[in-house]
């Protein structure tokens, strides 16, 4: 009985893997900072709604940054799991990948639209995304998933 020997992961792979590992970086990020700017957030909040009395901005920011916590964890896993499992080259990494990342810039324009917070940051990450998602459907990446099922 003969050994098969595991295909190279390809070069576009191990790069998508690394733009997933930065992307999720970012999800554990935005919350904290959320979180340790919570004053900005209130003052943001009071801006766009004067009539809000200080109970309500309160509540206001600490749903915004509890929301930002579930949100962003279960984007953090929806980056980390693919990062873990793309080297063992099965199609269903690449299309959960294929929809997650993609879904994860859509829902950006909730954060884009609730605070001016991350607005230098959100196109870059957006970038990063697309980019993971790409580079997994080149040749090279078409090839080392078809290889797979």
């Amino acid at each position: 009985m003969t050994a098969i020997a595991p295909a190279r992961v390809p070069t576009v792979v191990q790069v998508s893997r690394v733009l997933l590992v930065i992307v999720a970086v970012g999800h554990v990020v935005v919350p904290l900072v959320m979180w340790a700017r919570e004053a900005v957030l209130r003052n943001e909040i009071v801006a766009a709604h004067p009539e809000f009395g200080a109970a309500e901005v309160a509540r206001s920011a600490d749903i915004a940054v509890g929301s930002a916590v579930v949100f962003h964890v279960v984007l953090l896993v929806l980056c980390l799991v693919p990062a873990w499992k793309l080297g063992i080259g099965r199609p269903w990494v690449r299309r959960l990948v294929t929809v997650s990342q993609p879904l994860g810039l859509v829902f950006s324009v909730f954060s884009w639209s609730s605070s001016a917070m991350f607005h230098a940051v959100i196109p870059v990450v957006g970038v990063l995304q697309i980019a993971s998602v790409v580079l997994l459907w080149v040749p090279a990446g078409r090839e080392f998933f078809a290889g797979r099922r």
